[in-house]
């Protein structure tokens, strides 16, 4: 499992934080507040527009690779894009076919900046959608197949499969069966853990549901909410009992990252504060464990 050096989890955010702005303006402020480890977010805006960053283009790619050296940070992973352009479980074959092209576009464009993981959506559409089961279990098995089709490509590149814990209304949210799918594969498919998705979707303790798939978890969203919405809160500004989930990590001896993956529209104006705040707060909670002092 890719992880921090001498036994440390490293204190890392996405660039999701910026996904309004070009990434070449998020990575400087990144690398200001003492950020060294980073997953590039490549979703498109809601008009369908890659303002932030675009695997498939080579021009940007090689930039961000320079930027990623001159910065000193590591991109440890890579958001492919996702809903509500691609979706995995389609029945069109032309949806799920650029679906697969872009994901492994995605890859190939982590392997080239020398990331690790590769996070994706199982799927990109809320179960409301279709009320007959044979209509869902049909997706569900879709999404079974194009996993192992984009799997061929990860594993040939050698980077890591994790796909993504997601909210409770969307199709592959249900934890059971997404750790018996990451668990038909091999120890390079594994889980994002994304904490806010997980309250959301079980009402419980998060450390109690971290335990039960831990040991396919290879990467974490870090992310706080007050229990209603997708808050994509700094961790303590929500309901999360942070000390708990801490413990479990501990006790699962997980060795990744402390990723967060927060909302930065509040802050639109004054983007220093919220990394700021969200370094301070983060370090507050994981504060005499294995985390390494930035």
């Amino acid at each position: 499992m890719p992880g921090s050096q001498k036994g440390c989890m490293r204190l890392g955010i996405s660039t999701s934080v910026f996904c309004d702005r070009p990434i070449f303006e998020a990575l400087p402020l990144i690398a200001k507040e003492k950020f060294e480890v980073v997953e590039i977010w490549s979703s498109p805006d809601s008009q369908l527009q890659y303002t932030h960053f675009d695997v498939r283009n080579l021009k940007e790619l090689e930039e961000l690779k320079t930027q990623l050296a001159a910065f000193n940070l590591k991109a440890i992973s890579l958001h492919s894009p996702f809903y509500p352009s691609f979706d995995l479980s389609h029945p069109d074959p032309s949806i799920q076919e650029e679906s697969i092209n872009v994901t492994v576009a995605a890859a190939k464009a982590l392997k080239e900046i020398g990331g690790e993981i590769l996070v994706v959506h199982p799927s990109g559409v809320e179960k409301n959608q279709f009320s007959e089961l044979t209509e869902e279990n049909k997706r569900l098995e879709l999404i079974r197949k194009n996993i192992g089709i984009i799997y061929q490509y990860t594993h040939k590149l050698g980077v890591i499969l994790a796909l993504e814990t997601l909210l409770p209304q969307f199709l592959g949210s249900n934890l059971d069966f997404l750790f018996h799918l990451v668990s038909s594969f091999p120890e390079d498919v594994g889980i994002c853990f994304d904490t806010g998705h997980v309250l959301l979707n079980h009402q419980a303790d998060i450390d109690l549901q971290y335990k039960k798939i831990a040991k396919r978890v290879v990467s974490l969203h870090i992310q706080d909410t007050l229990g209603q919405h997708d808050d994509h809160l700094v961790p303590g500004d929500g309901i999360i009992n942070w000390q708990n989930f801490i413990e479990a990590l501990e006790e699962e001896k997980f060795k990744g990252d402390f990723l967060l993956e927060i909302n930065g529209l509040s802050f639109k104006d004054n983007p220093e504060a919220l990394l700021q705040k969200a370094r301070l707060q983060s370090l507050e909670k994981i504060k005499g464990k294995r985390v390494k002092n930035l």
